[in-house]
């Protein structure tokens, strides 16, 4: 114990593990932490250097966590984030409209002078959301008048234009948190030199349908919390052809019920629009306390019968969120995972809804052929 002690004030020991502390910090659900991280880059500047990857939960506006704090608990967040000037990779919660905010311009500004690879922006309000709900109760063209402004698709275009070096961009995956309004403004105005590196993208469906023509090296989609549909189905093949080629990774969530019934239906013509997937997730969302709920096997099936469209899958992910206690909900036949490999020849792995991990075994009884290998619990 004595040379433990010893090591953890050495001096030159506690550098190396700063810099191994500091380089990756995830704190998003966690108000304190990251307040008492902001004024630690305030003390010490050096440390803020060290930071590539951050996560926080911050207010902006406040100065904390939340819209009311004790004095003492609050700190100068943007002076503090303007000392980690090395930071590749961001993510800020509890600040849900600095995108878009005029007095937010100096927190913008900060964010604009980081180098980044990865952006997340997990909360996202947009004022127009309200207005159009509001409208199409009551259709009131006084009411109307009152949002010339912001223009949050404008606002987005300028975030992504400040950082030329992205390739990951996560917006909010709830489909209401960005107005129809704000889309089409993007939509408008996004060019493909605002965004050259783009590889991955994570956002609800009407987002994508904007930046699908332009992401020349775009190869993760994620669509998240979605109905899918027809029309969601023609906009993909028509207005990116060659650029749904590139994409390698797809990963969607879905819900059995209500308008998502189209996708199930259409299961072979949604896998086609990605022909050259090396890897598929997708979520059944099937959080209801109806009874009638199908199990996970029913799904898995029908997705086995529906992936033989995507010869170049290696791995496959089939999860299913439900409030059910019921465990066997989420049992899988053994035959449906020989079922996927039999639908994908260079299949290499496979997640069922029970997160167990399988993969495949040349089968020593008969030449050519495979057994299924269950590798054990994630």
């Amino acid at each position: 114990m004595g040379s433990i002690r010893n090591l953890i004030v050495n001096r030159s020991f506690r550098s190396i593990c700063e810099q191994g502390l500091y380089q990756n910090i995830s704190l998003p659900y966690h108000t304190f932490r990251s307040i008492r991280l902001l004024e630690t880059f305030l003390l010490r500047p050096d440390l803020a250097l060290l930071v590539r990857h951050l996560e926080i939960y911050f207010n902006f506006d406040t100065g904390c966590g939340f819209s009311r704090m004790p004095d003492g608990l609050r700190v100068n967040g943007l002076g503090a984030l303007s000392l980690a000037k090395n930071i590749r990779s961001f993510s800020l919660m509890g600040d849900v409209d600095w995108i878009w905010k005029a007095k937010k311009v100096g927190l913008r500004k900060a964010i604009s002078k980081m180098r980044l690879v990865r952006l997340d922006v997990p909360i996202l309000v947009d004022p127009h959301t309200g207005y159009e709900l509001w409208d199409s109760i009551f259709a009131g063209t006084a009411y109307r008048r009152k949002i010339s402004d912001p223009d949050v698709g404008a606002a987005i275009r300028r975030l992504l234009q400040a950082q030329p070096y992205l390739e990951e961009f996560s917006l909010s995956d709830s489909a209401e948190d960005i107005s129809s309004r704000s889309v089409a403004s993007l939509r408008a105005s996004l060019q493909a030199s605002d965004i050259p590196n783009l590889k991955s993208l994570k956002a609800p469906p009407k987002v994508p349908m904007v930046f699908l023509p332009l992401a020349a090296r775009l190869e993760s989609l994620d669509l998240m919390t979605t109905d899918w549909d027809d029309r969601l189905l023609s906009e993909i093949e028509t207005k990116a052809t060659a650029i749904k080629l590139s994409i390698r990774r797809f990963v969607i969530r879905v819900s059995p019920f209500y308008h998502d019934q189209w996708f199930w239906n259409n299961l072979n013509n949604d896998f086609a629009l990605f022909p050259n997937l090396e890897y598929l997730s997708i979520t059944v969302n099937s959080m209801t306390m109806a009874q009638d709920v199908k199990p996970a096997r029913f799904y898995c099936e029908v997705i086995a019968n529906s992936i033989h469209v995507l010869p170049s899958l290696r791995e496959i992910e089939v999860r299913y969120e439900t409030m059910s206690g019921n465990k066997q909900i989420f049992e899988v036949k053994t035959q449906t995972v020989v079922d996927f490999k039999m639908a994908c020849p260079v299949l290499e792995t496979v997640v069922d809804p029970g997160e167990r991990l399988w993969t495949f075994r040349p089968d020593r009884q008969s030449s050519g052929l495979f057994v299924p290998f269950l590798v054990g619990s994630l």
